[in-house]
């Protein structure tokens, strides 16, 4: 409650300089990592730490300056930026600077970045039903996946993503020769509360009287090493800070091959463009099968 308040307080106050003639900046430091980069709407994504005198930690998309857009196509999810939030006319990150993810001491990052062809690895989980699964057990037909997280309070992040895919799932249901191959999977980062009981009840919620018996949508958790594990291969990161699960966004399209597809970073795909995709998937099973009778 506390946070929705200051993020109102802000939004009002920036709305209140817009309205003046010739408003005085004002200007805060800025400190926090890095959730997602949306360089079409010139925005960072930032989990930052308390302002003082504006507003307390939080989680929140940022316009950047225009002679900060260098930063474009160099800082990523995981990163930790220092910045001067200026507010104006309107809001904007100004004098960045940032220091990439923490890397291992081969000098790689953890965060690896999944690109199209790669064999994806056979990673464990439970789903809603509190059965074990795996991710080969899906060879044969495409995956879609993404991750959340059911208290995920962000209207932008995982609320996002379950209602697209439950609009992708209601778009796949009209072409039911499509429909009888869809596979959706939902991974939760939040294994110590999103356990299979919790994870049925929030998935009924989305995935209504499609779906009712998860056949073509699980939603899965696992131990807090193997969901480490998968996020970090899907270049997914997430942290826990104060209680609320600061994260980016990470949705992966797997071919009937066990590759990969196609990556969504972010939030800014549409669920007719994915499903799209599942579609193109879906009957290139059924070219490369033709291809092969004789």
């Amino acid at each position: 409650m506390r946070r929705a308040c200051a993020l109102t307080l802000f939004l009002l106050f920036v709305l209140s300089l817009s309205c003046s003639k010739k408003p005085a900046e004002k200007r805060y430091e800025l400190q926090g990592q890095v959730v997602a980069v949306d360089s079409a709407a010139r925005q960072i994504t930032v989990a930052h730490q308390d302002i003082p005198g504006l507003m307390p930690g939080m989680t929140m998309p940022f316009l950047v300056g225009r002679n900060d857009d260098w930063v474009f196509g160099k800082i990523a999810p995981g990163d930790q930026i220092h910045a001067t939030l200026v507010l104006g006319t309107h809001a904007e990150l100004q004098e960045i600077s940032f220091t990439k993810a923490p890397a291992t001491s081969d000098g790689t990052t953890t965060l690896h970045l999944p690109k199209r062809g790669e064999q994806v690895p056979d990673f464990p989980f439970v789903n809603q039903d509190g059965k074990g699964i795996h991710l080969a057990q899906f060879r044969g037909k495409p995956l879609l996946l993404t991750f959340i997280y059911t208290r995920c309070p962000l209207p932008d992040f995982c609320l996002l993503m379950s209602n697209n895919f439950s609009e992708i799932l209601k778009q796949l249901h009209q072409q039911p020769d499509t429909f009888d191959k869809t596979q959706l999977l939902s991974i939760s980062i939040d294994p110590e509360y999103d356990k299979p009981a919790v994870l049925k009840q929030y998935g009924r919620r989305y995935a209504g009287n499609i779906d009712p018996d998860f056949q073509h949508w699980q939603f899965a958790t696992g131990s807090p090493q193997q969901i480490r594990q998968a996020a970090d291969y899907f270049g997914l990161s997430f942290d826990n800070q104060s209680g609320q699960i600061v994260h980016s966004l990470s949705t992966v399209l797997i071919g009937a091959d066990g590759k990969i597809e196609q990556v969504y970073l972010g939030n800014d795909w549409k669920p007719a463009d994915v499903a799209a995709a599942y579609t193109a998937a879906i009957h290139e099973i059924s070219r490369i099968g033709e291809k092969g009778r004789p």
